[in-house]
């Protein structure tokens, strides 16, 4: 009898392990759909806002230059001085905004991989532990109910 209880114990254990791991399983697939998705999104978002952003810059940019044109009177120096603020506006960000587009890319993507809602794998685990010492407490309980019948 004792035996009997003891294996359909180390059963439910087994059990309570698989689904365990199915869950775990199944919990870091949710997560990784959900991440690779917002970084899909992101980088639709980056390039449709891109690509409007470059081709209002170039009409601007070459509305500047030929309005420099007239106003020197050669429509080239208009493009050469658009040409060299640009190059001037490189040459900082070659200097100056490496680290800075590093931190801010760094700190927006970490922002899309790890969302404050999401419960962290040690809070998962210990509910799932928490669930099973309940479900334990009441297997004894009834076995003790059993026996005293």
């Amino acid at each position: 009898m004792a035996f009997k209880s003891f294996t359909d114990s180390l059963h439910k254990v087994t059990e309570k392990i698989e689904d365990y791991s199915i869950s775990t399983a199944e919990y870091y697939k949710l997560r990784l759909f959900k991440s690779s998705m917002k970084g899909a999104v992101s980088l639709v978002n980056l390039l449709v806002y891109g690509s409007l952003f470059l081709f209002v810059m170039l009409f601007l940019s070459i509305g500047a230059a030929f309005w420099l044109g007239t106003f020197f009177e050669h429509s080239y120096v208009g493009f050469l001085l658009v040409g060299v603020f640009y190059g001037i506006i490189l040459i900082f960000m070659f200097i100056y905004g490496r680290k800075m587009i590093e931190r801010k890319m760094l700190y927006k993507f970490s922002g899309l991989l790890y969302d404050e809602d999401d419960l962290a794998p040690k809070e998962v685990a210990e509910n799932e532990v928490k669930e099973y010492e309940k479900t334990l407490d009441n297997e004894v309980l009834q076995n003790v109910n059993n026996s005293n019948v």
